[in-house]
């Protein structure tokens, strides 16, 4: 009774696995999440600045410039 059987080992086998796999996943979604590329959000006065230069530019209309205004203060 002292010794274990096959299917003991097999068991604690696959427990092990299954902790050191959770472990692993872990570490590894750690590592991608901080190797992404952070990309600032615009502030709304950023993004109505940039507007306001793409239309004083010439780059969008008056039309278009009059949408994505109101959908960056709708945001707000």
């Amino acid at each position: 009774m002292g010794m274990f059987s096959i299917w003991h080992w097999l068991i604690l086998l696959f427990v092990f696995a299954l902790a050191a796999s959770v472990v692993g996943l872990i570490v590894w979604l750690l590592v991608r999440a901080s190797r992404a590329p952070r990309n600032p959000v615009a502030t709304a006065q950023q993004r109505l600045q940039q507007l306001e230069q793409l239309k004083a530019q010439g780059l969008i209309t008056d039309e278009e410039y009059a949408q994505q205004r109101a959908a960056v203060v709708t945001r707000l």
